[in-house]
């Protein structure tokens, strides 16, 4: 079998980096992403927070001037005043309802309005409600209401309740509408970034997955050129008997161990070299070398083991007649001329045909030093 030769692109500029971290322009606009969401969400909740601590502080203050007035109505069971006063505050759109109980949850004045634009309307159920269980004055939010329940006193003695409830402002619509479009783009923006690391990592995989074949084939052709001649292209000594080895190392019995080894020497080839020069002596050799070829199977190995001397080695071959055959055509072979711009040469050759069909277990140096000796 003829040496096969490929050639590998070895430019450093083509190589993939050595590294296998993500790409430094990935990470900056992962990075940047980021950090913009966590500034615009911080953002987004400040504002919030701000807007609903102001719209409280407004609940609180309209609460705080109606138990003024409403602790005098009650001290005297005003019920007339405590209505016309309620009404006076529902004049406030926001509100959705105002509602007065003694201490014990008995409602005493309750008007209630169904949409902001709706006149304000007396209802008479229920007729009482449980008061709230923890004395907090902050609002509860339930939906698009807030309810806030705010004691009425005279000095220390606990005279009701009052509980308004107001509806959400446009600016709680706004930042409601601000939130939803922020987790909408927060989303599309961890898409987006997920997708950049995604197609980063892998990059870097198949950055790494070329750089471990370059590196293969980069040894691989190390190897090839190691165990083959420099000048023809064929194996070299090592390469023929790690070749050969390999062939004497399969399982025993089969007809490819069972080798015809060659020894092929050249005849008047130092004529040749010293008459006109070592660029034509290699010439011939290389000339040589592809006359060699067309007498060999694909299967079988051709060497050169140095100077003017090859090997062939024919697999499957038991017949000691079949491998003088092939002997003999590489003699009448060689023997026809060689033409090199003009320039004619004639050389010989001399073959030691050594075979293991007799003894398939013959170590690899027997083997090679018998087909010296028949040369």
């Amino acid at each position: 079998m003829s040496v096969t030769s490929w050639r590998v692109v070895t430019d450093s500029r083509r190589r993939p980096p050595h590294h296998r971290r993500l790409p430094s322009g990935t990470l900056l606009a992962s990075l940047s992403v980021l950090i913009g969401l966590l500034i615009g969400g911080a953002s987004y909740l400040q504002a919030r927070q701000l807007i609903e601590q102001s719209q409280e502080r407004a609940r609180a203050v309209l609460a705080r001037g109606l138990v003024v007035g409403l602790a005098d109505q009650l001290a005297v069971n005003d019920y007339a005043g405590l209505e016309s006063r309620l009404q006076q505050a529902m004049a406030d759109p926001s509100l959705a309802s105002a509602l007065v109980t003694d201490p014990s949850g008995r409602v005493l004045v309750h008007l209630q309005r169904e949409r902001p634009e709706a006149e304000p309307t007396p209802q008479f159920e229920p007729a009482r409600i449980p008061p709230p269980q923890e004395r907090t004055s902050a609002s509860i939010r339930s939906g698009s209401l807030s309810t806030r329940w705010t004691r009425i006193d005279a000095g220390m003695e606990p005279l009701g309740l009052l509980r308004l409830r107001t509806w959400s402002s446009s600016t709680d619509a706004v930042l409601t509408l601000l939130g939803r479009q922020y987790l909408v783009l927060g989303s599309l923006a961890t898409v987006l970034v997920g997708s950049l690391l995604v197609s980063a990592q892998q990059r870097v995989r198949r950055q790494s997955r070329l750089r471990e074949l370059l590196l293969l084939q980069e040894k691989a052709e190390l190897e090839q050129k190691a165990l083959s001649d420099p000048l023809t292209g064929v194996w070299n000594r090592r390469g023929v008997e790690r070749e050969l080895l390999n062939i004497l190392g399969e399982p025993s019995g089969g007809s490819n161990r069972q080798v015809a080894v060659c020894m092929i020497d050249l005849d008047d080839f130092k004529p040749v070299n010293d008459a006109y020069g070592h660029a034509v002596g290699d010439q011939v050799l290389v000339a040589v070398t592809r006359r060699l070829r067309g007498f060999l199977r694909e299967e079988d190995i051709l060497g050169r083991l140095g100077g003017d001397e090859f090997i062939a080695i024919f697999r499957s071959c038991a017949d000691p007649q079949t491998s003088r055959k092939l002997a003999a055509r590489i003699v009448v072979g060689l023997k026809a001329p060689f033409y090199f711009d003009g320039l004619q040469v004639r050389i010989g050759a001399s073959i030691g045909i050594a075979l293991n069909a007799a003894d398939p277990n013959e170590s690899m140096t027997s083997l090679l030093e018998r087909a010296d000796q028949a040369t």
